[in-house]
Protein backbone atom coordinates (compact mmCIF):
# COMPACT_ATOMS: atom_id res chain seq x y z
CA UNK A 1 0.00 0.00 0.00
CA UNK A 2 1.42 3.07 -1.11
CA UNK A 3 1.82 6.59 1.18
CA UNK A 4 -1.43 7.98 -0.30
CA UNK A 5 -3.49 5.31 -0.34
CA UNK A 6 -3.08 5.06 3.07
CA UNK A 7 -3.40 8.58 4.05
CA UNK A 8 -6.36 7.94 2.39
CA UNK A 9 -7.99 5.28 3.94
CA UNK A 10 -6.64 6.56 7.61
CA UNK A 11 -8.37 9.73 6.91
CA UNK A 12 -11.45 8.26 5.46
CA UNK A 13 -11.89 6.22 8.83
CA UNK A 14 -10.93 9.02 11.05
CA UNK A 15 -13.50 11.01 9.33
CA UNK A 16 -16.30 8.72 10.18
CA UNK A 17 -15.19 7.94 13.46
CA UNK A 18 -15.60 12.01 14.07
CA UNK A 19 -18.91 12.61 12.56
CA UNK A 20 -20.58 10.02 14.68
CA UNK A 21 -18.70 11.29 17.72
CA UNK A 22 -19.92 14.66 16.76
CA UNK A 23 -23.25 13.83 16.33
CA UNK A 24 -23.48 11.63 19.25
CA UNK A 25 -22.07 14.50 21.20
CA UNK A 26 -24.66 16.82 20.22
CA UNK A 27 -27.77 14.31 20.29
CA UNK A 28 -26.84 13.88 24.02
CA UNK A 29 -26.63 17.76 24.45
CA UNK A 30 -29.64 18.55 22.76
CA UNK A 31 -31.76 15.81 24.65
CA UNK A 32 -30.36 16.07 28.07
CA UNK A 33 -29.92 19.60 28.77
CA UNK A 34 -27.29 21.53 30.75
CA UNK A 35 -29.26 19.98 33.29
CA UNK A 36 -28.56 16.44 32.52
CA UNK A 37 -31.73 15.38 32.69
CA UNK A 38 -34.45 14.09 29.99
CA UNK A 39 -37.46 15.38 29.96
CA UNK A 40 -41.04 13.67 28.46
CA UNK A 41 -42.85 16.99 28.32
CA UNK A 42 -46.34 17.05 29.53
CA UNK A 43 -48.24 13.50 28.65
CA UNK A 44 -52.40 12.94 28.72
CA UNK A 45 -52.21 9.48 30.51
CA UNK A 46 -55.34 7.31 31.73
CA UNK A 47 -56.50 3.88 32.80
CA UNK A 48 -60.13 2.86 33.88
CA UNK A 49 -58.83 1.09 36.48
CA UNK A 50 -57.46 1.43 39.80
CA UNK A 51 -53.43 1.76 39.42
CA UNK A 52 -50.95 2.37 36.94
CA UNK A 53 -48.31 0.78 37.67
CA UNK A 54 -44.77 0.72 36.33
CA UNK A 55 -41.48 -1.57 37.29
CA UNK A 56 -38.81 0.91 37.54
CA UNK A 57 -36.85 -1.49 35.29
CA UNK A 58 -39.04 -0.64 32.24
CA UNK A 59 -38.01 3.02 32.17
CA UNK A 60 -35.85 2.19 28.96
CA UNK A 61 -33.40 4.90 29.44
CA UNK A 62 -32.63 3.58 33.21
CA UNK A 63 -31.09 0.80 31.72
CA UNK A 64 -27.87 0.01 32.80
CA UNK A 65 -26.85 3.76 32.99
CA UNK A 66 -27.28 3.13 36.72
CA UNK A 67 -23.49 1.40 37.32
CA UNK A 68 -21.49 3.29 34.29
CA UNK A 69 -22.66 6.83 35.35
CA UNK A 70 -23.96 6.83 38.99
CA UNK A 71 -27.27 7.89 40.95
CA UNK A 72 -30.17 7.93 38.12
CA UNK A 73 -33.03 10.20 39.85
CA UNK A 74 -36.49 10.12 38.67
CA UNK A 75 -38.87 12.78 38.68
CA UNK A 76 -43.19 12.31 38.23
CA UNK A 77 -45.22 15.22 38.04
CA UNK A 78 -48.69 14.63 37.88
CA UNK A 79 -52.47 17.22 37.62
CA UNK A 80 -55.52 15.05 37.44
CA UNK A 81 -57.74 14.99 34.62
CA UNK A 82 -60.46 16.19 36.53
CA UNK A 83 -60.57 19.23 39.29
CA UNK A 84 -60.65 18.02 42.70
CA UNK A 85 -59.30 14.97 42.22
CA UNK A 86 -55.87 14.39 44.74
CA UNK A 87 -53.61 11.39 43.07
CA UNK A 88 -50.89 9.41 44.68
CA UNK A 89 -47.77 8.48 43.55
CA UNK A 90 -45.72 6.06 45.24
CA UNK A 91 -42.38 3.86 44.81
CA UNK A 92 -41.95 0.74 46.50
CA UNK A 93 -40.75 -2.84 46.87
CA UNK A 94 -42.19 -4.87 44.15
CA UNK A 95 -42.99 -7.86 46.67
CA UNK A 96 -44.56 -5.16 48.25
CA UNK A 97 -46.35 -3.87 45.91
CA UNK A 98 -47.57 -6.53 44.16
CA UNK A 99 -49.15 -7.75 47.77
CA UNK A 100 -51.09 -4.59 47.99
CA UNK A 101 -52.55 -4.89 44.36
CA UNK A 102 -53.01 -8.08 44.56
CA UNK A 103 -56.67 -9.23 43.27
CA UNK A 104 -57.39 -5.68 42.25
CA UNK A 105 -57.96 -4.32 38.61
CA UNK A 106 -54.93 -2.33 37.39
CA UNK A 107 -52.47 -1.66 34.33
CA UNK A 108 -48.75 -2.49 34.06
CA UNK A 109 -46.32 -0.80 32.31
CA UNK A 110 -44.78 -3.18 30.70
CA UNK A 111 -42.62 -0.68 28.96
CA UNK A 112 -42.04 3.19 28.88
CA UNK A 113 -39.90 5.51 26.76
CA UNK A 114 -39.28 8.91 27.94
CA UNK A 115 -38.67 10.54 24.59
CA UNK A 116 -40.90 9.83 22.24
CA UNK A 117 -43.27 9.59 25.45
CA UNK A 118 -44.86 5.66 24.75
CA UNK A 119 -46.55 3.34 27.71
CA UNK A 120 -46.96 -0.21 26.55
CA UNK A 121 -49.61 -1.73 28.90
CA UNK A 122 -50.90 -4.79 29.73
CA UNK A 123 -53.81 -5.55 32.16
CA UNK A 124 -54.17 -7.92 35.62
CA UNK A 125 -57.95 -8.31 35.76
CA UNK A 126 -59.41 -7.99 39.30
CA UNK A 127 -62.80 -7.44 41.72
CA UNK A 128 -60.68 -6.36 45.17
CA UNK A 129 -60.76 -2.53 46.49
CA UNK A 130 -57.38 -1.91 47.84
CA UNK A 131 -56.36 0.31 50.37
CA UNK A 132 -56.18 3.64 50.58
CA UNK A 133 -52.50 3.74 49.06
CA UNK A 134 -51.44 7.07 51.96
CA UNK A 135 -52.31 4.58 54.79
CA UNK A 136 -49.55 2.01 53.56
CA UNK A 137 -45.83 2.19 54.97
CA UNK A 138 -43.46 0.10 52.16
CA UNK A 139 -43.45 3.20 49.94
CA UNK A 140 -39.76 4.39 50.08
CA UNK A 141 -40.67 7.61 48.04
CA UNK A 142 -44.58 8.93 47.82
CA UNK A 143 -45.74 12.03 46.94
CA UNK A 144 -50.05 13.23 47.51
CA UNK A 145 -52.28 16.07 45.82
CA UNK A 146 -53.81 18.05 43.50
CA UNK A 147 -50.27 18.67 41.74
CA UNK A 148 -47.61 16.15 43.02
CA UNK A 149 -44.12 16.02 42.41
CA UNK A 150 -42.28 12.62 43.58
CA UNK A 151 -38.60 12.69 43.46
CA UNK A 152 -36.69 8.92 43.73
CA UNK A 153 -33.14 8.55 43.32
CA UNK A 154 -32.80 4.87 41.41
CA UNK A 155 -31.37 2.14 43.99
CA UNK A 156 -30.40 -1.49 43.64
CA UNK A 157 -33.40 -4.20 43.75
CA UNK A 158 -36.68 -4.18 42.31
CA UNK A 159 -39.21 -1.36 42.35
CA UNK A 160 -43.04 -0.46 41.03
CA UNK A 161 -44.13 2.93 40.38
CA UNK A 162 -47.27 3.48 40.81
CA UNK A 163 -49.99 5.83 40.43
CA UNK A 164 -54.04 5.98 42.14
CA UNK A 165 -56.14 8.09 42.80
CA UNK A 166 -55.94 9.22 46.79
CA UNK A 167 -59.24 6.94 47.50
CA UNK A 168 -58.13 4.01 45.34
CA UNK A 169 -60.96 4.52 42.87
CA UNK A 170 -60.98 3.89 39.22
CA UNK A 171 -60.54 5.26 36.75
CA UNK A 172 -56.92 7.11 36.80
CA UNK A 173 -56.34 10.05 34.37
CA UNK A 174 -53.94 12.55 34.75
CA UNK A 175 -51.25 14.96 32.62
CA UNK A 176 -47.86 13.80 33.76
CA UNK A 177 -44.30 14.26 33.36
CA UNK A 178 -41.48 12.14 33.87
CA UNK A 179 -37.51 13.67 34.05
CA UNK A 180 -34.66 11.02 34.06
CA UNK A 181 -31.27 13.30 35.60
CA UNK A 182 -28.88 11.42 34.73
CA UNK A 183 -25.03 12.54 35.64
CA UNK A 184 -22.09 14.13 33.65
CA UNK A 185 -24.38 13.30 30.51
CA UNK A 186 -24.39 16.86 29.13
CA UNK A 187 -19.91 17.16 29.48
CA UNK A 188 -20.02 13.78 28.16
CA UNK A 189 -21.69 15.37 25.14
CA UNK A 190 -19.35 18.10 24.96
CA UNK A 191 -16.28 15.99 25.00
CA UNK A 192 -17.86 13.73 22.62
CA UNK A 193 -18.64 16.93 20.42
CA UNK A 194 -14.90 18.51 20.54
CA UNK A 195 -13.28 15.04 20.04
CA UNK A 196 -15.43 14.39 16.83
CA UNK A 197 -14.53 17.90 15.50
CA UNK A 198 -10.53 17.49 16.10
CA UNK A 199 -10.99 14.03 14.54
CA UNK A 200 -12.78 15.47 11.48
CA UNK A 201 -9.83 18.52 11.16
CA UNK A 202 -6.89 15.42 11.08
CA UNK A 203 -9.10 13.35 8.93
CA UNK A 204 -9.39 16.40 6.79
CA UNK A 205 -5.48 17.36 6.96
CA UNK A 206 -4.69 13.47 6.09
CA UNK A 207 -6.68 13.55 2.82
CA UNK A 208 -5.25 16.62 1.75
CA UNK A 209 -1.96 15.19 2.16
CA UNK A 210 -2.96 12.57 0.59
CA UNK A 211 -4.44 14.11 -2.32
CA UNK A 212 -0.97 16.71 -2.46
CA UNK A 213 1.32 13.56 -2.60
CA UNK A 214 2.75 12.82 -5.84
CA UNK A 215 1.84 9.10 -6.87
CA UNK A 216 5.19 6.81 -7.24
CA UNK A 217 5.70 5.75 -10.64
CA UNK A 218 6.00 2.70 -11.34
CA UNK A 219 9.10 0.59 -10.90
CA UNK A 220 10.74 -0.08 -13.95
CA UNK A 221 12.76 -3.53 -14.26
CA UNK A 222 16.03 -4.31 -14.28
CA UNK A 223 17.25 -4.61 -17.96
CA UNK A 224 20.26 -7.15 -16.22
CA UNK A 225 23.69 -6.93 -17.93
CA UNK A 226 24.20 -6.20 -21.37
CA UNK A 227 24.84 -9.12 -23.69
CA UNK A 228 28.60 -9.49 -24.93
CA UNK A 229 30.28 -9.00 -28.35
Amino acid sequence: MTKRIALFVVGGVLLLIGVLAAVGGGALMALFGSNDTLNSGPQQVSTPTRALVSPASSIHDTSGVQTVFGSVRLRITATPARAGHRLFLGVGPASAVDRYLRGVNYDVATSVDVRPFRLTLARHSGSSTPRLPGSQTFWVAKASGNHPTLTWTLTGGSYRVVVMNTDAAAPVAFTGGLGLTIPHLFGIGIGLLIGGIVLILIAIALIVLGARAQPQPPRQPDPGPAPGP
